[in-house]
Formats: structure tokens, sequence, C-alpha cells
């Protein structure tokens, strides 16, 4: 039997979570697009007009609710690796109490500043009150609004990644419905539109904190005190999406400048179509490294480098056959497309440029969010930095000069990105790769552990064959870290008496992820499963019959025994 990790057990876990949070990020760019036809059909190109010079206040408010639930579920994440449970919480506990005090506060202040913010949105022309009635009612929601996003990563943690699709669901059809009611029944005008987007966001945020209360769940309802140092954690560790939004309003700002210099209204509008098109290829962009954000995070904190390098695998190999399917639908519709949006010239070009960028940019994101969740937030930012403003605006700079190539920045832009990131973390590297704790190329880990066989990372099949090869092979690595007889009793116990009875519970079960370490003080094994939530050890102190003895006899000759449930992944750690 060859005792090594295979893909198995992660690729069932990542694409259980890869749909429903693709699904998650299309969804605030589908309720934006309904708004805009809604009021452009029924009020007309003047409040179209007044919901996009609105959108500025809109944003502020959700990248803060991004800024704590991010950066609170990577610790949360992080804190479960390490089966600290209780410390996960305790994140999500204080950026629930911050969001709501935010919330709050944001919506007093709000209330009382809509006015000369409207002015200001406006440059007091005659859309100002258009834009305060939308600013006045989106106010309002703030608390909603920002609640929302914590269930949104938060049930990704507890496995529940159904009720993520169940909430933008919710969130898109409400919209709908109350905007056609609003506008159409009820004469209530721009006020009805804002309406309809905070009920749907209240709805939705309703439903996700009832799902995450719902079952078994490691994230109940809780307000607690939190601390400074918790609360600066939480947002160094939610920089990069943040810090992002901010890059995004800055890059749109100065190309929107450089195109209408270079090319006129007739550049404008393509680069309106582009920027149209491209909010969809978010939902794969930010989609695919998102759904395997919270694994990388307890991979990190547990040093199991195999999982994570499985992992970015999975999204590399997911974002490029995703994003080259789009980049292909992207550019065989462009003719089609250039009707739909009424341009007079050929969108060929800019959508080839479009697609191929969406393909660079995909690999740049997947990076960038695998560093967050290491903890390399430096890095990320500066990959932030070149990937949404330095190198697209940069670029598209130098093109001003270079007729009819202008679109070629999204492509080179996207190519530099990589490029600077393979340059970064090399130097990295070199500046690491002596001593015994000597980094990875690209992802930069240390593989201290796996050179000294320290610790040693496995898949098998679950069958009672698989079960008693990997019981005795498991010798060799006793032998290599000196163990004793009853040590190596301990874990072989571990192995087979624990396989057997979780299999024996779940009979669909088709491959299991195993850990033997032998560290500092801690020797032992971590098995890791998926399906229901199962703890044999339960079982054991109840149960009579000869089929529990075995797990309640190596329960007590073991030093510790931890089970967890999180990430829909069952685990349990056996310390010897």
């Amino acid at each position: 039997m060859n005792m090594s990790r295979d893909d198995h057990f992660l690729r069932t876990e990542y694409l259980k979570n890869l749909f429903p949070v693709m699904f998650s990020v299309l969804g605030g760019t589908v309720n934006a697009l309904i708004d805009s036809v809604f009021v452009s059909m029924r009020l007309g190109a003047d409040a179209l007009a007044a919901v996009n010079m609105s959108m500025p206040v809109y944003l502020i408010i959700c990248t803060f609710g991004a800024l704590m639930a991010g950066g609170a579920s990577v610790m949360s994440a992080r804190a479960a690796g390490q089966e600290k449970m209780e410390e996960a919480a305790s994140h999500y506990h204080a950026a629930l109490t911050v969001c709501t005090v935010f919330g709050v506060l944001f919506t007093i202040a709000g209330c009382i500043l809509c006015r000369p913010a409207a002015r200001l949105l406006s440059q007091g022309g005659a859309l100002e009150q258009y834009v305060y009635a939308y600013c006045f009612v989106t106010m309002l929601g703030v608390l909603p609004t920002v609640l929302s996003y914590l269930p949104l990563y938060y049930l990704q943690l507890d496995g529940k990644t159904h009720e993520i699709t169940v909430m933008i669901r919710i969130m898109i059809i409400t919209d709908i419905l109350l905007d056609f009611v609003f506008l159409y029944v009820f004469p209530f005008g721009i006020y009805g539109a804002a309406a309809a987007s905070l009920t749907a966001s209240l709805l939705s945020s309703i439903y996700g904190m009832i799902s995450l209360e719902r079952g078994y769940s490691n994230y109940h309802f809780r307000f607690i005190k939190a601390g400074m140092g918790q609360i600066k954690e939480i947002v160094r560790y939610g920089s990069p999406p943040a810090f992002g939004n901010f890059a995004d309003a800055m890059k749109l700002l100065l190309l929107n400048m450089i195109i209408l210099h270079t090319g006129g209204a007739a550049a404008a509008a393509v680069w309106a179509v582009l920027n149209s098109m491209s909010e969809f290829s978010i939902s794969i962009t930010s989609g695919v490294p998102q759904a395997a954000a919270p694994m990388s995070g307890a991979y990190v904190s547990a040093r199991e480098n195999s999982g994570l390098r499985i992992l970015m695998k999975l999204q590399m190999q997911w974002g490029l056959l995703l994003s080259a399917a789009y980049a292909a639908v992207l550019t065989a519709g462009s003719g089609v497309l250039q009707q739909v949006f009424s341009i007079n010239q050929s969108l060929f070009f800019p959508f080839l440029c479009l697609g191929i960028y969406v393909i660079l940019d995909c690999i740049a994101n997947i990076w960038i969010t695998f560093f967050q969740a290491a903890g390399r937030l430096a890095l990320s930012n500066l990959m932030v930095i070149f990937r949404k403003l330095f190198f697209p605006v940069g670029i598209a700079a130098l093109l001003m000069l270079a007729d009819g190539y202008l679109w070629a920045f999204l492509p080179l832009g996207g190519a530099c990105t990589v490029l600077a990131g393979l340059a970064v973390t090399w130097v990295i590297y070199v500046q690491n790769r002596k001593g015994d704790h000597a980094l990875s190329r690209f992802l930069l880990l240390d593989d201290y552990l796996e050179r000294e066989k320290k610790v040693l990372d496995f898949s098998i099949v679950p069958t009672e064959e698989n079960i008693c090869s990997a019981s005795e092979e498991i010798i060799d690595f006793c032998r290599h870290n000196r163990m004793d007889s009853k040590q190596t009793m301990k874990l072989q116990l571990a192995i087979e008496e624990l396989l057997t009875v979780i299999v024996q519970e779940n009979r669909d079960l088709k491959s299991v992820d195993l850990r033997a370490f032998a560290l500092e003080g801690n020797t032992g094994i971590r098995i890791r499963y998926a399906g229901r939530r199962y703890n044999p050890f339960e079982q054991a102190g109840h149960e009579d019959d000869d089929f529990m003895m075995g797990v309640a006899m190596m329960e007590k000759m073991a030093e510790v025994v931890n089970y967890t449930y999180s990430l829909g992944m069952n685990i349990i750690n056996v310390l010897v």
C-alpha cells in the first residue's frame, strides 16, 4: 500500500463549497443589475444615474462588512485548524458585536449627514433629491447589509454551504418581487427601489443567522466585549479584500480618465460594456479562491502542507477551466453583445483582451487569497496593489499612444501581476532557502516536518484490508521517530478501532485523510473524514456491545482525545 495523500477527500469538500460560494459572489452583481433594470425602465435615465451616483455609499458599507466578516472568518478557520473551537467562536462573536455597533452608529450618522452627502455625490445638480432618497433608505439598511456578510462567511465554516445558496436566492427573488411591487403597484419611486434592496438584505440576513443557529453549530448568536487587540487582528486579516475594494475605486477613476482622454466617448462606451461583463467574471476570480480560503486557513495552522498543495492544485484546475470557458463564451458572443449594447465598433478584440485577463486575474487572486489565509498579509496586500492598481493603470497610461491597442492593458496587466508575484516569491525563497526551515518556492511553505519525517500524511479508501495495511505500515514511521512499542501499539489501535467504527456508521465514505505526527511533546494521529457529524467517543461511553469496546479502551489509553466538527469535516485528534 502506498501511504501518500491523495486529493479525493479535499476535492469532494472543495467542490461542495465551490458553486455555492461562486453563486454568493455573483448575487451582489445580479442584485445591482436587477435594481438598475427596474429603475431605468420605470423611472428613466435620471433615476438610474442617481442610483449609480449613490453606489459609493453602498460600497463603503459593504467594504466594512467584508472587512470584519472576512478577517474574523480567516482567524476562526486558523483557530479551528488547531481544534481551538472556543477561540474560533470568540472571533465570530467579536465581529458580530463590532458590526452591530457600527451598523447602529453608521445609520444614525448617515441619516443626519445624508443631505450633504447627496449634495456632494450629485455635485449639487438636478439629481440631488433622487440621490438623497436612495442614500437615505440605504442608510436605514446599514445593519442588515453589514450583518449579512457574517453568515455568508461562517456558514461555509460550519459546513452549511447549501444555506448560502438559499440566502442569495432569497435576496434576489425578494428584490425582484419588491422592485415590481414598489415601482409598479405602488408609486413609491426611487424610495421603493431602495426599500426593495433593504428588505431583500434584511430577509437574507435573518435566514442566514437562523441557519447558523439551526442544528449543530460552532457559531451561536452571542454578543461579547471585543478587545482592541482582537479587533486590530480582525482588521489586519480582513485588509486584503478591503484594500482591494479601495484600489478598485481608484483604478476605475484613473482608467476612466485615461480611456476618455485617449478614445473619447466611443472608447468610454466600450469600456462601460467591458466593465459590465467583467462583473460576472468576479464569481470565478473571487469565488474559486474564496471556496478554499477557510480550509487553507485551517490547514496552515495545522501545518499540513500536503493538504495546502492539493487545495492550490484544485483551485488552479477549476479556476483555469472556468475562466477559460468564460473567455471562450465572451469572445464567441462578441458580435451578439455588440448588438445588445448598440456599440458601433467591433467588440472582438476588447473581449479577447478581457477573456485573457480573466484567466490571468484568477491565477493572481488564488495566490493573493492563499497568502491572506497563510498570514502573509504584507505580501498579499502588495500583490493586491500590483493586481488592482499599479499594473493596469500604468500599462494603460503607456498604451495611450498605441492607436487601436489600448485594450491590451488588460491581459498585459494580468501577465505583469503574475510575473511580479513570481519575482517577489522567488526573492523570499532565495533569502530563506538555507537552514532547517527553508521555504518552498512559490507558496513559501516550511517543509521541515516533512523533510525530517516528523509527520506522515496519507489517505486510504477505508476498507477492512486497507485499514489493516495502514496500521501495519505506520510501524516504519514509529521506528524512524524512535517510538517505543507501547506508543506504536496505541497508534495502531487508534487507526484500526476508529476507522472501523467510522466506516460502520458511514457506508458511503470513499476516502479518509490521516496524519501521524511525532512532534515535541505531541505524538499521535489526526483523522479527517466527511459525511454527517459523527463523534465515536460519544457512543463509546454509552454502548455495552463489543463493537465499541475497542474505541472505549483506546480512549482510556490515550493521553488526549479531541473531536471537532468544522468546515463540514469530522476531525479526531488522538495524542499518545
